[in-house]
């Protein structure tokens, strides 16, 4: 398949070519969905926690007699059916940490590739380069990708540009990120794929 390069005034020049023997195969919902679920279990803290009964502060003595008393029998002040007590079977630190092959995620990175260009949600433009790291300037270079404002967008850059990070950090709903850095969560979330046409050719040839 091939799209058209965008330029920065709104018109199109040229095309990029997307081979059909790589991309335009059905694509594998499964694999894309476990590569997405690992990176979330991966970015999770599992520090959450609770004091058990052993670890709550207060005296583990009985608090009164149990028989004559007319009253429910009761014993230690930290169990868990009184206030300020110990948690039963609360969280615990953990992790939550799923592992993927290297293989894998190189197949899942596709896999979320061919989604994005399947329903027409990826979008070549032609390099911005600018003369000074304004937000301006790059807002108004994406204006014409940008169907809807509140519309997420993820721009892969052909390489590190600490000066067009400078200028689009502030941007709503934007992320950036470099082509060799791309993986198959990064792909997945936003609701357009912005390809800079300099990150094209080596973004295809990992597959070639």
């Amino acid at each position: 398949m091939k799209l058209k390069v965008h330029k920065l005034d709104g018109t199109t020049s040229g095309t990029v070519d997307f081979p059909d023997e790589i991309f335009a195969s059905p694509v594998n919902e499964n694999l894309l969905w476990e590569a997405v679920e690992a990176f979330r279990a991966n970015i999770r803290q599992g520090t959450a926690k609770t004091k058990t009964r052993g670890e709550v502060e207060g005296s583990s003595a009985k608090m009164f007699r149990q028989k004559h008393l007319g009253r429910a029998r009761m014993g230690s002040r930290r169990s868990p059916a009184r206030v300020h007590g110990g948690v039963a079977h609360g969280p615990q630190p953990r992790s939550y940490r799923k592992q993927l092959s290297t293989a894998t995620r190189r197949r899942a990175l596709l896999e979320a590739i061919k989604q994005k260009l399947q329903t027409g949600k990826v979008v070549v433009m032609e390099d911005i380069k600018l003369s000074e790291p304004k937000t301006r300037l790059v807002a108004q270079a994406l204006k014409p990708v940008r169907e809807k404002s509140n519309a997420s967008l993820l721009l892969v850059l052909p390489e590190h540009s600490s000066e067009f990070l400078r200028a689009a950090r502030n941007l709503r709903a934007v992320e950036i990120i470099t082509q060799i850095d791309l993986n198959a969560y990064s792909i997945w979330r936003p609701d357009k794929l912005v390809l800079f046409k300099s990150a094209c050719r080596p973004l295809v040839a990992r597959w070639k």
